[in-house]
């Protein structure tokens, strides 16, 4: 690595930890740097030609840019999000208020339909893996769901929502709403409404989770999150001490692109970092 792209590094993690404009002699004594202050602040003035820093007030350090930061944790967290994650529920909790880190789980297996049963009063029974729907009996839905088992919830819901079958949807997604509620784990909400406060929808979706199902696993800028802020989406894995066995879940945090991720995720036990 050339002195320059080590310099900017350096810049990214002061910034990161301190929240503050860096200056030239503190970059130099924090990262103990063998050049001297005269040649940072010139490096510091191509990288932000460069468009990579820029300087709030003329008499203060620098920051890095947004487009900066977005480059930084992708090269940072590649890696993150294609493998498994253990985490320890009890610990995230701490650390997602320490972090201002919005992080929520799933299931990672599929609510698949298993039976379709007619109970001769009115009603069918749609039994899931997880859970159970009642709904209105008629022979055509009959029909139509019975050419639907082994099949998740969510593609059940697509199509009844393409060819108009209201009843149907409504009480799957409420479904899907109450497995939710049950099988996720959600910390630092507080944090989600601070970035989504003008837009109830938006929060909605991500705090029920179906953003975890629309998205494969990554990091995530202004795909669903305003400017300024991120998402990453990865496999995870804790200890369920009710069942004590492993619960395969996807998880998903969310925060500001000046938050501390790597930290967080190192204090959660990855250390694979590009």
């Amino acid at each position: 690595m050339n002195i320059k792209n080590e310099l900017l590094i350096g810049i990214i993690q002061e910034y990161i930890k301190n929240k503050e404009p860096i200056g030239s002699e503190v970059l130099k004594s924090r990262q103990n740097f063998e050049v001297s202050s005269a040649t940072i602040r010139n490096y510091f003035k191509i990288l932000e030609k460069e468009g990579a820093l820029f300087q709030p007030h003329i008499s203060s350090g620098r920051i890095p840019t947004n487009s900066t930061l977005h480059s930084y944790w992708k090269k940072i967290l590649n890696v993150l999000v294609k493998e498994n994650l253990h985490i320890d529920s009890k610990c995230i909790k701490s650390l997602s208020a320490c972090y201002e880190i919005y992080c929520v789980t799933i299931p990672k297996t599929n609510n698949i339909l298993h039976e379709v049963i007619d109970c001769g009063n009115g009603y069918l029974i749609l039994k899931f893996s997880r859970n159970e729907a009642v709904i209105n009996f008629s022979e055509a839905l009959l029909r139509f769901l019975e050419s639907f088992k082994n099949m998740d919830i969510q593609d059940i819901i697509k199509i009844a929502n393409e060819v108009g079958a209201g009843e149907l949807k409504r009480k799957l997604l409420a479904l899907e709403q109450v497995d939710f509620e049950q099988t996720s784990l959600r910390y630092g909400s507080e944090f989600l409404k601070d970035i989504l406060y003008k837009d109830v929808a938006k929060f909605n979706e991500i705090f029920q989770a179906r953003v975890l199902l629309r998205y494969q696993n990554g990091i995530y800028f202004d795909k669903f999150l305003p400017n300024g802020y991120m998402a990453i989406i990865h496999d995870a894995s804790y200890l369920d001490r009710h069942l004590c066995k492993n619960k395969q879940v996807r998880m998903m945090s969310i925060g500001s692109i000046h938050a501390d991720f790597k930290s967080f995720y190192a204090e959660l036990g990855f250390t694979n970092f590009a």
